[in-house]
């Protein structure tokens, strides 16, 4: 442990003292205000930056997809045999949701604690009165 810290102090005492340290931080490596370069940038790194972003952002987009909506294909015309109807909250931890399956609606609590199954059969609503 002693031998490192002389060693690292060596090393410190040889750059500040050996005026490296001065020369690194003197105002002679600064550019002073106005004489940076010129705000002319190519077209090709710009568009190239905008396709390399917009390949990222699609990317992106396909594997948060596949990976929410499981490992099938990204694109799929097939109808979902299980449908989230509707949700209503209420309270802060209870939430009733109404779901379709296979041209069955099921009734579901879903709490912290877990789901319960309330009921399988939902009345239709009533037909609108004619005007």
């Amino acid at each position: 442990m002693t031998r490192a810290r002389s060693l690292s102090t060596r090393l410190a005492t040889a750059l500040i003292g050996g005026g490296l340290w001065a020369s690194v931080a003197s105002s002679a490596w600064a550019q002073t205000l106005g004489q940076g370069g010129g705000t002319n940038l190519p077209w090709w790194r710009v568009i190239g930056a905008l396709i390399l972003c917009l390949g990222l952002a699609i990317g992106a987009a396909f594997a948060l997809k596949t990976r929410l909506r499981g490992a099938g294909p990204v694109f799929s015309s097939a109808k979902r045999r299980l449908q989230l109807v509707e949700t209503l909250r209420l309270s802060h931890q209870v939430d009733i949701c109404l779901l379709t399956c296979d041209d069955q609606t099921l009734v579901v609590a879903a709490t912290p604690q877990g789901a319960v199954f309330l009921n399988s059969k939902v009345p239709t609503p009533p037909p609108e009165a004619p005007e």
